[in-house]
């Protein structure tokens, strides 16, 4: 049993990558259901207001576009507390595969009730059972803070604006080689430099 959770950061300064932000998303979840990945969607947004689940365990041929309506930016990036929720989400499923996708434009800055080395060893315990962790920076070098949470960097890249679309497709294309029999995370959801270097340029 497979589900992607994808972890999307709502902050105030996300307001200007919004519509690219949720394009990403969207091409994401459309790249899945093309290529009939036999999986979940579960979608939250976070701010240092709330903890929102805006898609709840979805196939991805069923899901409806993601757009403003569901979610506006605003607030500050509680990260550490975020990865702690979701991570608690995918713990409770019983899954398989799993891949979570955490797309954020700027640093740990509002959290209450995990510090990143905490929220570090979640993740740690994420990756120790096959499953995939993809930082994905918004405009925004996140090479620092996906090492920080204890990411590779082939599992960390920073993506232009223009990019973020792409991005969404290209990740789901490594999705789908994960998703097949044996595969495992590192061989499969791993950026290559030059992938990284395309998907940064203009940042």
């Amino acid at each position: 049993m497979q589900h992607d959770f994808i972890l999307l950061d709502r902050s105030g300064s996300m307001e200007t990558l919004w519509v690219e932000a949720l394009g990403s998303v969207n091409a994401y979840v459309q790249k899945l259901a093309e290529d009939k990945v036999d999986t979940g969607i579960t979608i939250a947004v976070f701010d240092n207001q709330s903890f929102d689940v805006i898609r709840d365990r979805i196939i991805p041929s069923t899901m409806l576009p993601v757009t403003k309506k569901d979610a506006m930016p605003r607030g500050g990036t509680p990260l550490s507390d975020s990865v702690g929720k979701i991570v608690d989400l995918a713990d409770k499923g019983g899954y398989d595969k799993v891949a979570i996708i955490i797309m954020t434009d700027g640093q740990e800055n509002a959290s209450s009730e995990l510090t990143v080395v905490q929220a570090k060893a979640l993740l740690h315990r994420c990756r120790a059972k096959g499953w995939s962790i993809t930082f994905l920076g918004a405009n925004f070098d996140n090479a620092a803070q996906g090492a920080s949470y204890g990411n590779a960097r082939g599992h960390t890249a920073a993506v232009s604006p223009q990019n973020l679309r792409a991005s969404g497709s290209m990740m789901a294309s490594k999705r789908y080689a994960y998703a097949q029999e044996g595969a495992t995370a590192d061989a499969t959801m791993s950026f290559s430099d030059d992938e990284k270097a395309r998907l940064a340029k203009g940042t």
